[in-house]
């Protein structure tokens, strides 16, 4: 593979820090060969912004602590826009924000326009975890190469200079006190143009958001037979030179948001010479009816709000599934209420019961006291305690749809490369918000997961061993951030 040649200078002030100290104030400027910029999408950077003051001061004379209002700037001379996704602060948080100039708000990410936009309300969690912006800023090619040319106008000379940097301002207030600072700057450097050269490519079609989808591929090459190698594209990436299967599995599989999973199996596209081109054709998100039973009197608008999250975080973390509950208020009701009792004990009454749709996840709201549970006599049954939170309704879904037992692999405490933001983490918080892509897998292929039985999904399956990583399923903690 012709090696890309990337010249970036990076100035760091201060130090970034995720844990409960203040915000960092970074300055960033890169300069990229115009046809790496152009070809080559992910050398653009998602660069993380924490909330916040700077580590070593806000500012003498402040207001004392409040919400955090950002101004940001995006240069329109080498960029369309710049995407803005939120950790640390959750979907009722970004919904809380007020927006301005060019901004808007598209499903869990905030895009500006060129020009001047705000973001208000932004919460600082004095001596707590900040909320951490990443952005990505999304360029211009026909504003590149102009830059391209401008700075090819500059001069022949040997250390002719670059052209002008573009990029983005992120200033943070607290009232009307700067507190903190971002730029990240990009310049188009002189470069000579690599000469094409012969690559197989994956290319995705029907991408409905536009998604940076995860390719997750199975193939041979020189080193022998490759398994889970994980490739980004929006559109078509290169992989260099995939052989002839030969005795190696051959594999496609597509994440994306709004798009089911795509997943092929025994490609046969490739061969020794390189320049093949595989396409994988997207198809629209899986809608799976679900039936939902509210015997608790006033958990209707938990239920909703708990579906809701739900589609959000199926979504964002690539499952290509999303929910289309029915609401079944029948708290008033003292032989349904009876029947469905407040737990797994009730199943098998519940399963020959006018309160049970068959080949169909059913989800009851019931008094008790307790988070949830899914049911071993019935992986369509989940039953939604008075004790739950926002996190507890996909995680039972999660369980009924392949991951489970909770030892191993269906509860991810303890396991590597988990932490109690993962959806299947048992007892975990109401933010838990994350799949990995091993976990995004299962939920899809696995043979045991209700999306099949049900017959939600016709795409083929198989049997993924808890917890175990094989040529037929990746490692659970398989991922590729940000989704």
């Amino acid at each position: 593979m012709q090696t890309t040649r990337v010249s970036f200078l990076v100035f760091l002030i201060g130090i970034l820090a995720f844990a409960p100290v203040r915000a960092a104030h970074w300055n960033f400027g890169f300069h990229l060969c115009p046809f790496e910029i152009v070809f080559i999408p992910p050398l653009i950077e998602t660069v993380p912004v924490p909330v916040g003051c700077e580590v070593v001061d806000c500012c003498p004379g402040c207001p004392g602590p409040g919400p955090i209002d950002w101004k940001v700037r995006v240069d329109g001379q080498m960029m369309q826009s710049a995407v803005l996704r939120f950790e640390g602060l959750g979907p009722e948080g970004l919904r809380r924000l007020k927006l301005s100039g060019n901004a808007r708000l598209e499903k869990d990410r905030i895009v500006f326009g060129p020009g001047e936009s705000g973001v208000a309300g932004l919460p600082d969690a004095d001596g707590a975890r900040v909320a951490v912006g990443f952005v990505t800023p999304v360029l211009d090619k026909k504003q590149i190469e102009a830059a391209q040319r401008a700075a090819a106008g500059n001069g022949a000379a040997k250390n002719a200079k670059d052209a002008p940097d573009r990029g983005i301002e992120i200033l943070q207030y607290r009232d009307k006190f700067v507190v903190n600072r971002f730029y990240l700057r990009y310049g188009v450097r002189l470069c000579p143009v690599p000469r094409p050269q012969p690559q197989d490519r994956i290319r995705v079609t029907n991408n409905t958001a536009g998604d940076n989808t995860v390719i997750l591929a199975d193939y041979r090459t020189a080193a022998g037979c490759q398994n889970d190698l994980i490739h980004r594209a929006t559109s078509e990436r290169v992989i260099g030179n995939a052989l002839t299967n030969g005795p190696c599995n051959s594999e496609v599989s597509v994440f994306s948001d709004d798009n089911a999973m795509s997943f092929q199996t025994a490609v046969a596209t490739w061969t020794d010479p390189a320049g093949d081109l595989h396409i994988a054709n997207l198809q629209p998100i899986l809608n799976v009816p679900v039936s939902v039973w509210v015997a608790n009197a006033g958990a209707m608008a938990t239920a909703a709000n708990d579906f809701a999250n739900a589609n959000l975080l199926y979504n964002q973390n690539n499952t290509g599934i999303q929910f289309v509950p029915t609401f079944n208020n029948v708290s008033g009701n003292a032989a349904a209420v009876a029947a469905i009792g407040n737990g797994c004990a009730n199943a098998a009454a519940v399963q020959g019961s006018a309160w049970y749709t068959a080949n169909t996840i059913n989800i009851y709201y019931v008094a008790g006291a307790f988070t949830g549970v899914n049911c071993g006599l019935d992986r369509n049954i989940s039953y939604i305690g008075t004790t739950a939170n926002l996190g507890s309704l996909p995680h039972e879904i999660g369980h009924a749809y392949g991951l489970r037992p909770s030892g191993a692999g269906g509860h991810t405490n303890g396991l590597a490369g988990f932490g109690n933001n993962n959806i299947m983490w048992g007892g975990g918080p109401g933010t838990r918000n994350h799949f990995s892509v091993g976990q995004a897998f299962r939920l899809n292929v696995d043979n045991g997961s209700m999306l099949n039985a049900n017959g939600n999904r016709a795409g083929g399956t198989r049997p993924c061993v808890p917890n175990v990583a094989d040529n037929l399923c990746p490692a659970l903690a398989l991922d590729s951030l940000p989704h």
